[in-house]
């Protein structure tokens, strides 16, 4: 019960949190998303009400480093009024539903160190009558996320594959695949080696996302913040606790196990069939939820030999790697970018450097939200909600999902990515000069190559030229 002493209060509820746009560059209509929501207004006795607003703001506050200035800038304002002309209301409980529309082109949350992209919808009740005033609810929060999909569908999946001729390692075959190339999702890095001319030690094969900020002023000003390179960490069925179940085997576990044991049953349990298990000894216990070390060096290729390699990785979490800004949001202030690499690390034999070659190509990202729990939330229903909204539906994220969850979801579709074809013709680069290129020479323009020798213990700033061999 409402006490006749307190002040008068308003909240705001939202059907949901989170809501998925999908920008469009072309001049066909786009489907824009619906955000319902709920305006309590609580009465501790009779009011005369001259008016309830509703406000839905998108402020982006950015700044490109250096000597730039901090700038916020307005993406999205959009308001609704009840005109009540002083109709006055008992004491209780009042709920006011409304509806917003979000255009498919709005720019989509952000936060980075650049700055971030921030929504909310509060309220605002004003009283008929010049002592009474009004009241203001505390503002909530809503988050958009930008899917390159249609509405309600999954991102699509990625499967790159190129291919580059090395004087070093020969024809070069690379491809990067995923069932959806989210934030903090897995993916499959493959690499094969139809034969080097010369014997080499592969170092080390691994997964590069280069990202990379732009941030644009109202005055036309666009800072070019340095990109920075994440590596995608490798991951596998041993990282994972819960994965496998483990079974004594007789041919790689020297220590004996234990008897079977009955789980014992409660009395007041109706009888049934509950299993035993076999405790298992130290060698058969499974390994907690660590990094996965390559062999160093990952390989010893010699001349002529073909080389295969396979590794499932998954991206870093949204505290890393960003979405990628997708076209048809003008606003954007804060937009970023990507490009997928493959990195192989050789050292020739006689040479007391290492060698790097990168190929890859620039990829969309996208939100670790676009899952199908959270895309098949009705966030796209245009029906007016019937009543009042107490909490939002639920969404998940991909940073939240656990190994076993990724492995479960997505392992056998990247398993069978991660088998290689073998190599349809044989290796016949042997004796070809370093001006004739192999019919599977990559052009340039489509994809970045480059080949650069790096000390062993130095670090590699990838500078990507065009056609490096």
């Amino acid at each position: 019960m409402l006490s006749r002493f307190a002040s008068p209060t308003v909240s705001v509820t939202l059907s949901q949190d989170i809501v998925f746009v999908h920008a469009l560059e072309s001049p066909f209509p786009s489907q824009d998303p619906v955000v319902h929501g709920t305006t309590l207004i609580k009465l501790p006795s009779r009011k005369a009400i001259r008016r309830v607003k509703v406000v839905l703001e998108g402020l982006c506050d950015a700044c490109g480093g250096g000597a730039l200035p901090y700038e916020t800038t307005s993406v999205l304002s959009k308001s609704l009024e009840h005109d009540l002309a002083g109709e006055v209301f008992e004491a209780g409980n009042h709920a006011f539903n409304f509806t917003f529309i979000i255009p498919s082109s709005t720019p989509a949350s952000q936060r980075s160190c650049y700055g971030r992209t921030r929504y909310y919808v509060k309220a605002l009740v004003e009283f008929d009558g010049m002592l009474n005033g009004g009241v203001v609810s505390p503002p909530v929060a809503l988050w958009i996320s930008a899917n390159p999909s249609p509405p309600g569908e999954i991102p699509f999946p990625l499967d790159l594959s190129f291919q580059h001729f090395s004087p070093d390692l020969g024809p070069v075959g690379v491809g990067i695949s995923s069932p959806h190339l989210t934030v903090a999702a897995l993916c499959n890095v493959r690499l094969s080696l139809l034969g080097p001319p010369k014997p080499v030690s592969i170092v080390s094969v691994v997964g590069v996302i280069t990202q990379t900020f732009t941030v644009h002023y109202r005055d036309g000003t666009v800072a070019r913040p340095k990109p920075m390179n994440l590596t995608l960490k490798k991951v596998d069925h041993t990282a994972s606790p819960s994965l496998s179940v483990p079974i004594h085997n007789p041919a790689t576990c020297s220590v004996a196990p234990g008897p079977v044991i009955d789980l014992p049953r409660q009395v007041e349990q109706p009888i049934v069939n509950l299993p035993s298990f076999r405790p298992v000894s130290t060698c058969c216990t499974i390994h907690p939820d660590v990094d996965v070390p390559d062999p160093t060096p990952l390989a010893r290729v010699e001349a002529g030999q073909e080389f295969h390699h396979s590794r499932i990785c998954r991206v870093p979490d949204d505290d890393h790697v960003r979405p990628s800004t997708l076209d048809g949001s003008p606003k954007t202030v804060i937009r970023v970018s990507h490009q997928l690499s493959v990195e192989v690390r050789y050292r020739k034999d006689g040479d007391t450097e290492d060698m790097i070659l990168t190929m890859g190509k620039p990829v969309t990202i996208t939100s670790c939200c676009c899952l199908v729990d959270s895309l098949t939330l009705p966030a796209y229903c245009a029906k007016k909600p019937s009543k009042t909204i107490i909490r939002p539906l639920e969404s998940r994220c991909a940073c939240n999902m656990t190994l076993k969850e990724c492995l479960d979801r997505d392992g056998v579709l990247l398993q069978r990515a991660g088998v290689l074809d073998p190599p349809s013709s044989e290796a016949r680069f042997l004796g070809v000069g370093s001006d004739d290129k192999s019919p599977a020479y990559t052009a340039a323009g489509h994809d970045y190559l480059s080949s650069v020798p790096i000390q062993r213990r130095g670090t590699f700033d990838s500078g990507f030229e065009d056609g490096g061999g």
